[in-house]
């Protein structure tokens, strides 16, 4: 995944901005929820047909659902992880994707178990969430350039940004973040090299939503 990844990141410099426009997906997740859904089971399904913009629907729209909940953020799924529980991993992971089948962050846990051999059908899920987990992935590294600020990478949590770094891109060291409006820039080394690199990444969607709706 991290190589192919890496190749979209590279021919996104070249393309031409692409901003995500939120306001035209809450439209269409609102207006017309029998579409999406048949989208999002496409994507659970890891339906590989389905295009890039239908794609960028299937992760940000899931910002428009009902579903969406953010506060959620498995802390036991990840504290077994931790302790290489691999088996309440699988037990917990299924049902987490259930509440947030486009988390990227939840997508790369399951593919890790499963690939061990753990739970039911391990190799079956393995392809899965394999599929799944780049899809995510290259639909956020197809959402802006993320070399700049007035074209970040859109995420739709910090978990996500943070897999995107670390397990996409693969970097090192995080020297330090700053805000530019809605924006967050992330300095970083990529392991082996002292050269200070920057991306930018827009988690507006999640930042909105914790401040509206405080635990």
């Amino acid at each position: 995944m991290k190589k192919l990844l890496l190749i979209l990141l590279l021919i996104g410099a070249f393309l031409p901005l692409r901003a995500i426009d939120y306001r035209q997906i809450e439209v269409d997740v609102t207006m017309h929820p029998a579409r999406y859904k048949a989208l999002l089971d496409r994507f659970v399904a890891a339906d590989t047909t389905l295009t890039s913009d239908e794609m960028a629907t299937v992760y940000y729209g899931f910002a428009f659902t009902p579903s969406y909940e953010p506060r959620d953020t498995f802390p036991e799924i990840h504290a077994a992880y931790d302790r290489k529980d691999y088996e309440e991993v699988a037990r917990l992971i299924g049902p987490a994707l259930e509440l947030n089948p486009v988390s990227l962050d939840l997508s790369i846990l399951a593919l890790a178990v499963y690939e061990r051999g753990v739970g039911e059908t391990p190799g079956k899920k393995a392809l899965n969430m394999a599929i799944r987990s780049d899809m995510i992935a290259g639909a956020i590294l197809k959402s802006g350039h993320g070399t700049f600020a007035a074209s970040p990478f859109y995420v739709l949590s910090d978990a996500d940004r943070r897999r995107i770094l670390y397990n996409v891109i693969g970097i090192g060291p995080v020297i330090g973040t700053d805000r530019l409006g809605d924006v967050e820039a992330v300095k970083f080394n990529f392991p082996g090299h002292s050269r200070q690199h920057i991306l930018y990444f827009d988690n507006t969607l999640e930042e909105n939503f914790l401040k509206t709706h405080p635990r």
